[in-house]
């Protein structure tokens, strides 16, 4: 007897072959609707709203090192001094963007903040339609970041969050891509990928490494992850990151600022719990006692660590310690603070990571506290639920790419609880990632080859 299996495989094969080229035009279809969509929606806010004031935040800074790199003095706040108290990569594209239309303009500015934001949501669709197969879940997803409130009304501030959910979602889709199916080009660009967010924030420098704590973890992932292209992958990293850091250590006179400096402050930031802005000079006025700072549901400031920190930069200071050397001694001395304080720190945790949950809700919005609050119970809890059965998940199926991708949310977030306040800013550059993971932790596997991709 003669088997017709093989034609039925044939015809099978080639009725997928047929469709491909509908399921092709349908995907562009969806990617443009989307980003209209989101184009219209953010600029029908700015018309209605007209764009929000730039002070009393890190925009002035954004501006001015994107202003001066468009102008040719460089990197630098006042048009002389390199600066490396910021990471490079938004403020880079910003000014290249203001450089290629000519206009240094806050218009200009929004308007690249319009276009990244808005290609977010094209991208989003495209990042969870790898990763379950519920094309209307795909959808959704990118409808929500076309249209979420939440984010589209933090539009008109020059902030480096849609650059940095850019390229959070692109190094999502890439790292899928490559797991699903590896090839040396597509881990060169998983490690051009790690390295371009590790210059758009530090943090991102936990990617790689979660890459190879995964492939450690056990021979299912290892299958998954060839060690070569692993390595590949590690290696471009590295090389986009470290020429930022000679550079760096050049232009600092000799100081191993690896992204940016910002992290001393940070760590000053997070003794005194918000309360603290650090002198660099005797000139500088000595900052009077001040209070805990009270929220709608929270406070702020820690007056043990404001007083430890008020002592120090008095000593520093007269040890003859001036400009930036002061910040990172007193970084230093903040660092101590907090490991000689691990209950003070696990509480800046806890409530960071409460808050990392929370709606990001600008200077237009923050008033709203119930609607803030019936938005973090309907879409933010979902998603940190969906993130812990995510990793879940893909540690019991062995999944590599949802493995590297959940364990890179949590330790992301991690990183930036203890210096999150009011809103759920930090997280806004996961939430394409976060979305990709609750989707697979509730639908079916798509982010490994199954059957119908092997043929």
């Amino acid at each position: 007897m003669i088997s017709n299996d093989s034609g039925i495989d044939v015809a099978s094969s080639g009725s997928r072959t047929a469709e491909a080229p509908t399921r092709r035009r349908r995907t562009i279809v969806t990617c443009a609707w989307l980003f209209a969509l989101g184009l219209i929606v953010r600029l029908a806010y700015l018309v209605f709203f007209g764009i929000e004031s730039q002070e009393g935040g890190d925009m002035d800074g954004y501006i001015a090192l994107a202003r001066n790199l468009a102008q040719g003095h460089g990197l630098t706040f006042d048009g002389v001094t390199p600066a490396t108290f910021r990471p490079p990569l938004f403020s880079s594209l910003l000014g290249a963007w203001c450089y290629l239309l000519g206009s240094t303009s806050l218009d200009t500015m929004v308007a690249f903040q319009v276009f990244v934001q808005t290609l977010c949501a094209p991208m989003t669709y495209l990042l969870v339609r790898q990763t379950q197969r519920s094309e209307r879940f795909a959808m959704g997803a990118g409808l929500f970041i076309a249209t979420y409130p939440f984010i589209f009304s933090n539009v008109s501030l020059v902030l480096q969050e849609p650059t940095l959910m850019l390229i959070a979602t692109a190094l999502g889709m890439s790292i899928l891509a490559w797991c699903r199916h590896p090839t040396p080009w597509r881990s060169a660009l998983v490690g051009l990928l790690f390295g371009l967010g590790a210059l758009a924030k530090a943090p991102f420098l936990i990617a790689p490494a979660i890459a190879l704590l995964v492939y450690v973890l056990g021979r299912p992932f290892r299958r998954q992850l060839p060690a070569r292209q692993v390595a590949l992958a590690v290696i471009l990293a590295a090389f986009a990151v470290l020429p930022w850091t000679f550079r760096n250590y050049r232009v600092s006179g000799g100081r191993f600022v690896l992204i940016n400096s910002q992290g001393w402050t940070q760590l000053i930031w997070m003794a005194s719990d918000g309360i603290y802005q650090p002198r660099e000079s005797l000139s500088d006025p000595r900052q009077e006692t001040p209070t805990r700072t009270k929220g709608v549901a929270l406070s702020y400031g820690n007056e043990a660590g404001y007083d430890y920190l008020l002592r120090k930069n008095d000593e520093l200071l007269e040890q003859g310690l001036s400009g930036p050397a002061v910040t990172e001694a007193l970084g230093a001395a903040a660092r101590s603070y907090l490991l000689r304080h691990p209950a003070f720190v696990l509480k800046l945790v806890l409530r960071g990571m409460v808050l990392v949950f929370s709606p990001d809700a600008g200077p237009r919005l923050y008033r709203f506290f119930w609607i803030r609050v019936v938005a973090m119970v309907l879409f933010h809890v979902p998603l940190a639920l969906g993130l812990l059965a995510g990793i879940l998940r893909a540690l019991r199926e062995w999944n590599a790419p949802m493995s590297i991708l959940s364990l890179f949310v949590v330790a992301y977030l991690l990183v930036h609880a203890p210096a999150t306040s009011a809103g759920g800013r930090y997280s806004v550059p996961v939430i394409p990632l976060l979305i990709a993971i609750t989707g697979y932790s509730l639908c079916r596997d798509r982010s490994r080859p199954g059957p119908a991709d092997a043929a």
